[in-house]
């Protein structure tokens, strides 16, 4: 019978009375206490239920068990010398509860090949930073490196959406194959441009192995350095967190190179005809009108980069992610979208819309699920998908558009006539019937859409062996990667066309009559399917760790099983391995460790195939001991740490084919002339390469010392000396003479050597200096230097062009002695015909090297033992916090580097090219003869200046800068932080044409001034 007359108090008091009884039920929930470090049990661990008096301390093995609410309840766990954590509790019946040190230099844990280590533990040579530390505002993360990791040499070209940064640890040391370092994330191989669209918000760690301690796992894979990237995990019984960042971007081209109006280049051209004995072209009365602007079509005056690019476009960016864990499962998921585009100046003429317009879409799924208390399967997936859009051609192409066009040529375009289908480009013959290139037109004739997609999954299964022994357990990991691209173009001949001067009347300016050049110009666009490329990876690996503490005694152990194939068409690439890494640890004051690995490449012969590559360190914490008490509260913490190791590389020069023991032999294409004229000739077989004999991997011995220092609680500094001796690199052999039969077949051999050396320091600075203002500084310095110990080549009569003994990256050239003052001083000098020009007075004299009265190559010496990459790379970072508000400026920099900028310079009469403003600001004259202009004498031909074309000292210039790279502000509110922040901002050099780290027709590094907010959950 239903009881229908309660009353609202009865319902309520019903509701109270049931609460009251759920409260009132136990149930008993267990788990275990351990170091977050190591994983060792914390034995006497106080575990207590928030809000009462109810509490429980761990056992010897670190258990504890608790009676605990049914609807759960607060866990709050402590210990000494450990920080405090709450644990929120709602179903489960077991936990694992990991502590962290409150001691920052004990309890930080660092990413090292194949696992983890206590950063107090550590001996080689690794530098680790939070994925924060590499936020910036753009959607490349490898353009935020430089200067942020000690070790790490960055170099960027190019500031087009999409350009990646190359990256260099520890410099370069070999001229053979690969120098750039081996990526991997979570545990698997990726390319740098899957790196540089990883956004900083799923990094959980960025960690650099430099030595061959850190690197010897890798075996094959190791010599030029390995970076680990970690993605975030979810935490146990953590509620789902909830993080959004949304920016927008305003990006402005930080510098173009300056040219010439057109009524300069006129008096330019004038003078450069003048100055080679020619008939000028251009009157005064040309000349003016042409600054007059007033017939646009008739004395045109195009600023072609104004024409064709914007000052100023708007990206976009956003992240959401979203973490969290129960007891058996955490999960991190995140997407990012990024939108970025050009400034070139594109209108919707056609069907497409050329200007650069990128989409990436990042996906990052991370999930780890207890099957058992000690079994954890994982899976982590990270999918990239993108679309590019844009001009079919590279960006470098139309920059060197704009310079080799002069502004007085023709107009971009003409105005169009009545019932017109097509745009009127301007343009006009050379000779013949070639014409010129409308910068204008190209930029707008062409378009290309290209989609690709790369998804990156692993798998992997963790099973603890304690059952075994304590401290054992086995992790699989399997990895498949597959990456796909597809792209279709289109594009339509622009129709040219000139104006015809005699139909030009200055009473009558606006009528006039055009003439169409050839049989140019589609009125239809064409489109082509370019087809579709992919490549597939699938990696295996299987570890068993062992890791236990015995009182004072550490000790751990790792061995490694791996095979790796890579396939992007018939014939897959292969890698096989075994990897091993033992530790020892007493007290955290003697610290011993020996790595090894052992790989087999497919590259060589069966017996060959695979090698042993051994490494060793050793660590001493001085700070540890017990003479170092009366000192500790000023030095907290010093280490002193060296390794030395074997590391190999099969990376090697393809050029001698991908299977090195392999000859190549065409059947047709040899022969020989005989007879007393050569009237008999016998064809036959003919090598294509030659095998290498007894060839072998690339190895590098590697030495490395370093000090790991903290003083006064406050300040950490890592200093580290290298010194990598790279040998046996393949090289195609020089010294071998070809008359000795190789029919234009020069064989390879392992017989190159490089030496590479140098330093790194690292500083980081932190203190509270008053209540809620802290300070954070951090300092990076990188210097190395490298040298051909044996490159084989000629027996040079002139012993200063051998390479051995110079360094890999030099500046090369002549000797400039100035200019020419005089023809008697032309006719008593060297003579310099032979470079392709008949000199002048004005044009570069270069030192007669070798003294045999004439120039030529055998005159080209090293100019600076600096070159285009730098020696020393260096970074300065300052963060400042107070209560809410954040503010942070971050400089890099690059010195010791040159740059040649001879490649930069053009004839501009012969065809016309366009000069750059600083060759008319400043160049040698007839009428201003000047010794110390930066310009010689000008000429229209290529064979009036291909003498001053040479690369030589005159053109070698300071290549060093400072560049004020990232500036952020920063409000936080309750669940929201909103923020503007600057990248590029600015760029200090003694080189002032264009940007120092850039060349000449490069797309320019753009300024960014980012506006963002952060929302979290």
């Amino acid at each position: 019978m239903a009881i229908t007359n309660l009353t609202n108090r009865d319902v309520e008091t019903q509701n109270n009375l049931l609460e009251i009884q759920q409260n009132s039920r136990k149930r008993t929930l267990t788990g275990t206490v351990v170091d977050e470090a190591d994983g060792t049990p914390i034995v006497g661990a106080n575990i207590i239920i928030k809000g009462s008096k109810t509490g429980v301390i761990t056992d010897l093995d670190g258990r504890f068990s608790i009676p605990i609410n049914e609807k759960g309840g607060t866990l709050e766990i402590s210990y000494i010398g450990y920080k405090k954590q709450n644990v929120y509790i709602t179903d489960q019946g077991f936990i694992n509860v990991k502590l962290a040190s409150d001691n920052e230099m004990l309890s930080e844990v660092v990413i090292v090949g194949a696992g983890t280590q206590k950063k107090v533990s550590v001996t080689g040579a690794i530098t680790s930073v939070k994925g924060a530390t590499l936020k910036a505002p753009s959607s490349s993360l490898t353009n935020s490196i430089a200067g942020k990791l000690a070790g790490v040499v960055s170099t960027t070209s190019s500031g087009e959406p999409g350009s990646t940064s190359s990256f260099y640890i520890r410099g370069i040391s070999t001229f053979g194959g690969v120098s750039t370092p081996l990526i991997l994330l979570d545990g698997v191989e990726i390319s740098s441009s899957d790196l540089d669209r990883i956004p900083s918000e799923s990094i959980e760690s960025f960690s650099i192995l430099k030595d061959a301690s850190a690197t010897a796992i890798y075996g094959a894979r190791g010599a030029n350095g390995v970076m680990l990237v970690t993605t975030k995990d979810g935490e146990v019984n953590q509620r789902a967190k909830i993080n959004v960042t949304v920016e927008a971007s305003l990006q402005k081209p930080m510098k173009f190179v300056d040219y010439v109006d057109g009524g300069t280049w006129m008096e330019i051209y004038n003078e450069a005809a003048t100055a080679r004995d020619k008939a000028t072209r251009y009157s005064q009365e040309d000349i003016d009108m042409t600054r007059s602007h007033q017939y646009p079509y008739r004395y045109p005056d195009i600023d072609w980069q104004d024409v064709m690019f914007k000052n100023q476009t708007w990206n976009e960016r956003a992240n959401i992610n979203v973490s969290g864990g129960g007891s058996k499962i955490t999960y991190y998921m995140s997407i990012q979208a990024n939108h970025d585009t050009g400034m070139l100046n594109t209108p919707k003429t056609y069907s497409y819309d050329n200007n650069i317009d990128r989409w990436n879409y990042i996906f990052q799924n991370n999930l780890t699920y207890k099957l058992t208390s000690t079994t954890k399967v994982g899976l982590r997936m990270n999918a990239q998908i993108g679309k590019l859009k844009g001009p079919n051609y590279s960006t470098t192409d139309l920059f060197g558009a704009a310079r080799d066009v002069a502004p007085v040529l023709f107009p971009a375009t003409y105005p169009a006539q009545p019932d017109d289908t097509h745009i009127r480009f301007g343009n006009d013959i050379i000779s013949g019937s070639e014409l010129y290139t409308n910068p204008y037109a190209k930029m707008l004739s062409s378009f290309k859409e290209e989609n690709y997609n790369t998804l990156n999954t692993v798998m992997n299964i963790e099973q603890g062996l304690d059952f075994v022994t304590k401290g054992l357990k086995l992790t699989a990991l399997v990895n498949f990667k597959n990456w796909a691209s597809s792209n279709f173009t289109r594009s339509i001949a622009p129709y040219y066309y000139r104006m015809m001067s005699s139909t030009w009347d200055p009473n009558n300016p606006d009528t006039y009559e055009l003439e169409r050049l050839g049989d140019s110009g589609d009125d239809y666009i064409t489109e082509k399917d370019n087809g579709y490329s992919s490549n597939s990876t699938f990696y295996f690996d299987a570890r068993l760790d062992y890791n236990r503490t015995f009182g004072s005694h550490s000790v751990s152990g790792m061995l490694m099983y791996m095979q790796r194939e890579n396939r992007s068409g018939v014939r897959p690439n292969r890698l096989q391995g075994l990897s091993g890494r033992f530790t020892y640890d007493y007290q955290h004051k003697y610290l011993a460790e020996f790595n090894f690995g052992y790989n087999g490449s497919e590259r060589l012969l069966k017996e060959d195939r695979f090698e042993f590559f051994p490494a060793m360190s050793l660590g001493w914490v001085i700070s540890e001991e017990k003479f170092w008490e009366p000192i500790k509260k000023q030095v907290n913490y010093l280490k002193l740490r060296g390794s030395y190791g074997i590391v190999g590389s099969d990376q090697m020069d393809e050029g001698a084919g991908h299977y090195l023991y392999v000859s190549q032999i065409g059947l047709s294409g040899g022969g020989y002339h005989t007879g007393f004229d050569g009237e008999f000739t016998q064809n036959g077989p003919s090598f294509g390469s030659f095998g290498v004999e007894d060839a072998c991997w690339e190895r590098v011995n590697k030495l490395d010392i370093g000090v790991d220092i903290e003083l006064f609680n406050q300040l950490n500094i890592t200093f580290d000396y290298f010194f990598d001796h790279r040998h046996k690199i393949l090289m195609k052999r020089g010294s071998w003479p070809t008359l000795l039969g190789y029919f234009g077949t020069t064989p390879w051999s392992n017989i190159g050597e490089v030496d590479n050396k140098g330093i790194e320091l690292s500083l980081n600075w932190h203190k509270e200096v008053i209540k809620d203002l802290n300070v954070d500084l951090r300092a990076n310095f990188t210097y190395n230097r490298n040298k051909y110990v044996y490159y084989d080549e000629p027996n040079y009569e002139a012993v200063w062009k051998k390479k051995t003994g110079q360094p890999l990256s030099i500046s090369w050239g002549y000797i400039s002695e100035g200019y020419f003052k005089n023809q008697e001083e032309i006719d008593n000098g060297p003579d310099q015909s032979g470079l392709g020009s008949q000199v002048k007075p004005g044009d570069i004299k270069y030192r007669d090297v070798n003294g045999d009265g004439k120039i030529n190559d055998d005159d080209k010496v090293m100019l600076s033992s600096f070159g285009s990459m730098p020696r020393i790379q260096y970074g300065l970072g300052l963060n400042l916090t107070y209560k809410k508000l954040d503010f942070g400026v971050f400089f890099n920099g690059s010195a010791q580097r040159k740059i040649m900028i001879n490649n930069a310079m053009t004839e501009f009469g012969e065809r016309n090219n366009n000069v750059m403003q600083w060759i008319a600001d400043d160049h040698w004259s007839i009428d201003n003869p000047n010794p110390d202009a930066a310009f010689p004498r000008l000429g229209l031909s290529n064979t009036d200046i291909k003498n001053n074309k040479e690369a030589s000292s005159h053109w070698l210039r300071n290549g060093n800068f400072i560049r004020f790279k990232t500036l952020e502000v920063g409000y936080s509110f309750p669940h929201c932080r909103v923020y503007f922040s600057g990248d590029n901002l600015a760029v200090w050099s003694p080189f002032k044409l264009w940007d120092p780290e850039l060349s000449w027709n490069a797309y320019p590094l753009q300024r960014t001034f980012n506006f963002g907010v952060q929302l979290n959950f």
